[in-house]
């Protein structure tokens, strides 16, 4: 007495074909398939029928579906007798107990396959090699007289692996490789799990009506993480090797590392099989899946780091890629990053405008357990609110009206990596609150996504502004600025190490000589100038006067009276200087509003020119006039001395 598939209708090859217990029955268009429909709709390999847990299942894998008593189905569903199914313009039933009748003249039945925990008759000097009565369909490796892999599983590879390319987000490549690996293979399920010690692992599991919390082998995930070899129990057993007991539910499982190659790996997949073994074609296909995925995933990492470092150029001001000086006050500088540097935490770096800030987030990635993955760089002074949900954790096609592609935001450009929050108090109540909520929990939706993505992101805040008074006038959130200020490191002005002015000045002369084709030095009287001047810009107006001086010198020695700082107070005189010619004190934020009154006023109003005099871009402007309550009109019709 065994089961039976019986073809009621359509064009199929065989008419019916016998089942036994640990033997798999495929659907499908391809000839490679158990039963071949001849339908332009149905799919290559369109349902696998399989016996687990006592009864017969059935799973569809077509484009196109399939019925199962004239309701569709989009999961493995159990075949009772007497019960149809429809495939394309086929139909099929299932009769359990079927008498074999001798047209059929079916193959003989293969023994059924014990579970991993029980015994199977394999010796201690066995090897690999099983006896030739084990039959193919049974899928056990040794014996196999065909090994290689099929044209159908060829092109299915070939498939997935352009698909795998065109793909610029990594858990998209990683869901691919996951759905690939179930259809190709005769697996329960698959698996992908990240081997990161210093973070939550991530993992994905398939089909997704698997739990999520299933169990994904410890001891194999830590055998394949120390030998960076595959393993697979069913070899292991043949050459007399422990089944552990986490396993005894199934009947073979294969493990496999990703990467691996020139360190450990980063990540293993695992694929899981109940009733019978994995075929040497089913390890094949693992093998090869693997072995593209990691240098895919290495690929992404890099464009992700190469991305983001491209931007941080395109929006640096800053020239030097280093802190330049040996004052003590750098030299503390230094040594504060090099202790925050190898920690996860996150960092809130404090500082007057032009001080280095962003020089000193460099330096902290670069010196980081993350230096191999990208740093992204946001001002986010230039952040529109309403756009900034979308900025910061992307968004998917259709999400809204111009979204006509698949948008990864900040967070997932910078996983794996270091993401700095430049001009962080700029940020408006709402941004802080969505912004609180990433960096406690590292997990966000897209705007428009179905689903949460987790990022491994250290972030790094920068500002010029003392936030707990930020705090106290209630323009910045408490909670997020005891979440921001694990590490605090206050970058000095340049006024409070004014003996590395020499280096530094030196340090920008030799670039300039390089574009300009000229030997530069400063005249004695132009060092002295220098060093006595305040510098409310800090090192970046220091960059900016000389490469002015150097612009607009006719010869090589740039002389006191070319240098544009005549009309700026000088360190002994700036608090006693009247408002129309500079501001009163050296608060940074009464200097700040002195200079974009005065950029706005020598403008005659127009923003863009006065963002370019101001070293900083429109939209932060925008924001800081709003913020600063000045009125162009105003400014416009009032006298230049109340300037």
């Amino acid at each position: 007495m065994r089961s039976r598939i019986l073809c009621e209708s359509g064009e199929v090859t065989p008419a019916s074909v016998d089942l036994f217990p640990g033997s798999t029955i495929t659907i499908g268009r391809s000839r490679e398939n158990s039963l071949v429909i001849k339908d332009d709709l149905v799919s290559r390999l369109h349902a696998k029928i399989y016996f687990e847990d006592g009864k017969w299942l059935i799973r569809d894998f077509g484009l196109n579906g399939m019925k199962l008593s004239g309701d569709k189905i989009d999961s493995a569903s159990e075949l009772v007798d007497g019960v149809e199914f429809q495939i394309g313009q086929a139909r099929f039933r299932f009769v359990a107990n079927a008498s074999a009748t001798a047209s059929q003249s079916p193959t003989k039945a293969p023994t059924p396959m014990p579970a991993l925990g029980q015994s199977h008759g394999i010796s201690a000097g066995m090897t690999r090699t099983v006896p030739n009565a084990i039959t193919r369909e049974m899928h056990v490796p040794p014996g196999d007289a065909d090994t290689s892999l099929r044209l159908d599983e060829l092109t299915a590879l070939c498939r997935y692996m352009t698909a795998a390319v065109a793909l610029a987000d990594q858990h998209e490549l990683i869901r691919l490789t996951m759905r690939t690996l179930l259809n190709q293979t005769s697996a329960t399920f698959v698996g992908y799990l990240g081997l990161d010690p210093t973070e939550p692992m991530p993992k994905m599991v398939m089909p997704e009506r698997v739990p999520m919390d299933v169990q994904l082998s410890k001891r194999l995930t830590e055998q394949v993480r120390s030998t960076r070899q595959r393993v697979w129990l069913f070899a292991d057993q043949a050459m007399n090797q422990p089944v552990p007991a986490s396993l005894s539910s199934f009947t073979d499982a294969v493990c496999l590392p990703v990467g691996g190659h020139a360190g450990e790996p980063f990540a293993a997949i695992h694929a899981y099989r109940t009733g019978r073994y994995f075929a040497e074609r089913d390890v094949q296909v693992l093998e090869a899946v693997a072995s593209f995925l990691s240098p895919t995933l290495e690929i992404h990492r890099q464009r992700r780091k190469l991305e983001a470092e491209n931007l941080r150029l395109r929006g640096s001001t800053s020239i030097a890629d280093e802190l330049i000086g040996d004052s003590s006050a750098l030299m503390n500088l230094r040594m504060q990053i090099g202790r925050a540097a190898p920690l996860p935490f996150t960092v809130l770096i404090s500082g007057e405008s032009g001080a280095g800030k962003e020089l000193v987030a460099l330096a902290l990635h670069r010196h980081s357990n993350r230096s191999s993955g990208p740093l992204v760089v946001v001002n986010c002074a230039a952040i529109a609110p309403t756009l900034l949900e979308a900025e910061l954790f992307g968004y998917r096609k259709g999400a809204f009206a111009g979204a006509d592609r698949d948008h990864a935001g900040l967070f997932e450009q910078a996983d794996e990596g270091t993401l700095f929050l430049d001009e962080v108090s700029d940020l408006s109540l709402e941004c802080q609150s969505k912004l609180l909520r990433v960096i406690e929990g590292k997990s966000f939706r897209p705007v428009g996504g179905s689903r949460e993505i987790s990022v491994d992101v250290r972030v790094i805040a920068a500002t010029n502004r003392d936030l707990e008074l930020e705090v106290k006038a209630g323009r910045f959130r408490q909670d997020l600025l005891f979440r921001l200020k694990v590490i605090t490191i206050r970058v000095p002005p340049l006024r409070e190490h004014a003996e590395d002015i020499y280096e530094l000045s030196r340090f920008f002369l030799e670039r300039l000589s390089q574009q300009l084709r000229k030997t530069l030095r400063l005249s004695p009287a132009a060092e002295r100038r220098l060093f006595t001047y305040a510098w409310p810009g800090n090192v970046r107006q220091l960059r900016a006067v000389l490469e002015s001086a150097a612009v607009m010198a006719e010869g090589d020695v740039i002389e006191e009276d070319a240098l544009p700082i005549g009309s700026m107070p000088e360190t002994a005189e700036v608090v006693t200087r009247s408002t129309a010619e500079g501001p009163t004190s050296l608060d940074m934020d009464e200097i700040e509003t002195w200079a974009i009154r005065r950029a706005l006023k020598q403008t005659s109003g127009n923003v863009s020119q006065a963002a370019r005099v101001l070293g900083i871009s429109r939209d932060t402007l925008h924001t800081k006039l709003k913020k600063k309550n000045i009125d162009r009109g105003e400014l416009l019709a009032a006298p230049a001395e109340s300037i």
